[in-house]
């Protein structure tokens, strides 16, 4: 009975499984379709738009600028010069006609003089000639009359649209002057064109955009908008089921709301990335359903039925205690070997595990006691090194005669040319006292700090079978500090530690105690390797930076030196338990194994890298960064 629940807990979880993968798949589809495909060419669809939008206005300014061109053109010739002065009369003959107004492209020309008094006047209307008067626009009293008409200095000038009686007009109006552009103002030259069916036309001829305008008291009346409210420039974009219609207002040459301008653009895009993600979806959909079926059936062909045939075998061992009993599964996957297997291993199961319990037990303890006395030993470097310069601190003070001196000093029956002697090799004595007992100050602080760091190990090993390590905010540039007090003070070789002002702005997540180990480990074995390698002047440099890892904020330590370095090989087997590059007898190859290991366990990484032999090594430690370091 109990092979039948867990034959059917087993599928029910695999279904289970299964369907919820199908529907977040489906889910997912839908929500990367809806969210961001279809977003996308809607997004992609109103930048079209607007395109056609600005490609309208700018074929609007390009026509207002073609007509400022010839304006200009016209406008700084001599001949007209003079005829607007009243000396050349033949130009009117010569110049001024139907027929110029039509070779230019012209519905209105007009000339004034200086002070604004028309000249020569023209203006052509639904194919006729009409006076100028009808547009109501240059006579006395018109808004716009005397920035058109009276110019009074050669830089001024007026372009755009203006609103006459017979419909809106591009229009230029620009000073006359002389070929050369120099004045004085002459008058004044005015052309113009309807902004007519007709040149709508030819814009959307011209752009392949369906646009529109009308005035924009004729939208303020239909809209029922309040012309205050109308802005000068684009307006909001209108979405309707078929099209995009973007619209933007033009100002009349008085600087007030004047042209409508709207383009309409077929929804095409969107319509399309519609149909795309339905068939995209209907698809996928299709393809997660048959996929799902196939692997449902291959998880029970070679996963479900072999599973059950070990697990009713299992049971009938269980209950005839015949571990001799043969389980034939018809396999060659990992299953099938399995199967094979099973036989060897019940029978050796019970002796194996005891025998690998204990031997897990024995090498866990050789483990940390080795990696406990290695990092104690780093310490003691330190204390050792301390306590050999105070040995010597007090050879130093037992060879003074100070108690000869004094007694000298006592006798009555003393030379005083002596005393004077004796009082000066006191005075030098205690001064060479008082130096010793500086240093040995110095070497007591270091002695103390590494006992205090022996005792952390011993402490930490103490407690490490019941609470884990604590992490904490540590600063790096403190840490690298005490751990350099590895290196021996008195070494005959001459080492140059480096430390960057960059170090001091990093903070990672650690234990302290190991991370002090770390680096010691990582500085000693730089110090040794520059030994090794009998450079003259030996440099140990230590460098942090930031960087990025798996999306984590990660703080990257570096300790390098000119020491003795390694090749390829060397580098690949640097963290391996037990390998050293070291001579015989001095290290049993713990360091940089339980280095990574520590590293590890703080969440970080550790690696190492070479130019090879005599090229010096750099060692790179990868921790957490602290949150606001």
């Amino acid at each position: 009975m109990s092979n039948i629940k867990a034959k059917r807990s087993l599928q029910r979880k695999v279904s289970l499984r299964l369907s919820l993968a199908m529907t977040v798949f489906i889910v997912g589809v839908f929500l990367i379709l809806r969210v961001v495909i279809t977003p996308a060419f809607e997004k992609l669809e109103l930048k079209a738009a607007h395109a056609d939008l600005v490609r309208a206005d700018q074929a609007i300014q390009t026509d207002i600028d073609n007509l400022k061109a010839i304006t200009l053109d016209w406008g700084l010739w001599d001949d007209i010069y003079e005829y607007a002065a009243g000396r050349n009369q033949g130009f009117q003959r010569s110049n001024l006609d139907r027929s110029t107004l039509e070779n230019l492209g012209l519905d209105m020309l007009a000339i004034y003089e200086f002070g604004g008094r028309l000249k020569w006047g023209e203006l052509h209307y639904e194919g006729e000639d009409i006076p100028l008067e009808k547009l109501e626009l240059l006579g006395a009293g018109q808004p716009a009359a005397k920035l058109l008409t009276e110019h009074a200095t050669p830089d001024s000038g007026a372009l755009g649209i203006v609103n006459t009686a017979l419909g809106p007009m591009i229009i230029s109006s620009q000073p006359i002057l002389h070929n050369n552009g120099s004045g004085p103002v002459a008058g004044t030259l005015i052309m113009a064109q309807f902004a007519n069916e007709a040149r709508l036309e030819r814009l959307r001829a011209r752009t392949e955009v369906d646009m529109t305008w009308m005035l924009v008291e004729q939208y303020v009346i239909e809209g029922e908008h309040e012309l205050s409210d109308i802005p000068i420039g684009e307006l909001p974009v209108h979405l309707s089921d078929g099209f995009v219609t973007n619209c933007i207002v033009r100002a009349d040459i008085l600087g007030n709301p004047y042209l409508l301008v709207s383009t309409k653009t077929p929804r095409a895009i969107s319509a399309l990335g519609s149909r795309t993600a339905s068939a995209a979806l209907l698809f996928l959909v299709t393809a997660g359903v048959l996929l799902i079926v196939l692997l449902w059936w291959f998880m029970k062909r070679t996963i479900i039925q072999p599973i059950d045939l070990l697990v009713d075998h299992i049971n009938k061992i269980r209950k005839s205690g015949d571990l001799n009993d043969k389980l034939n599964l018809d396999s060659d996957d990992e299953l099938g070997i399995l199967a094979m297997q099973y036989d060897k291993l019940t029978s050796e199961v019970h002796e194996t595990r005891a025998a690998l319990l204990q031997q897990s037990f024995k090498a866990g303890k050789a483990d940390t006691a080795a990696e406990v006395l290695h990092n104690i030993r780093n310490a003691m470097t330190p204390m050792i090194n301390g306590l050999d310069r105070l040995g010597k601190a007090f050879k130093i003070t037992d060879s003074l005669h100070v108690k000869e001196a004094v007694e000298n000093l006592s006798d009555p029956d003393c030379d005083p040319a002596k005393a004077e002697k004796f009082v000066q090799y006191l005075d030098a004595s205690f001064d060479r006292i008082g130096t010793v007992h500086a240093e040995a100050s110095e070497d007591l602080k270091v002695v103390s700090s590494q006992a205090r760091q022996v005792e952390g190990i011993l402490t930490d090993q103490e407690k490490f079978t019941n609470v884990a390590p604590v992490s904490e905010s540590l600063v790096i540039d403190e840490v690298i500090e005490e751990a350099s007090l590895v290196i021996p003070k008195d070494s005959s070789t001459e080492i140059e530690v480096e430390m960057t002002d960059e170090l001091e702005k990093f903070r990672v997540v650690a234990h302290r105690i190991d991370l002090l180990q770390v680096l010691s480990n990582l500085i000693l074995n730089a110090y040794e390797s520059i030994q090794r390698a009998g450079r003259a002047g030996g440099k140990i440099s230590l460098r942090a930076c930031e960087t990025v890892i798996d999306e984590i904020n990660m703080v990257q330590l570096t300790v390098c030196d000119n020491g003795t370095g390694f090749d390829e090989e060397i580098r690949n087997k640097v963290f391996q338990r037990g390998f050293t590059s070291k001579s015989k007898g001095d290290t049993r190859g713990l360091g940089l194994h339980w280095c990574a290991n520590a590293v590890s366990s703080m969440g970080g990484r550790i690696f190492a890298d070479s130019k090879g032999e005599g090229q010096g090594a750099e060692f790179h430690v990868l921790l957490p960064a602290a949150q606001g370091g």
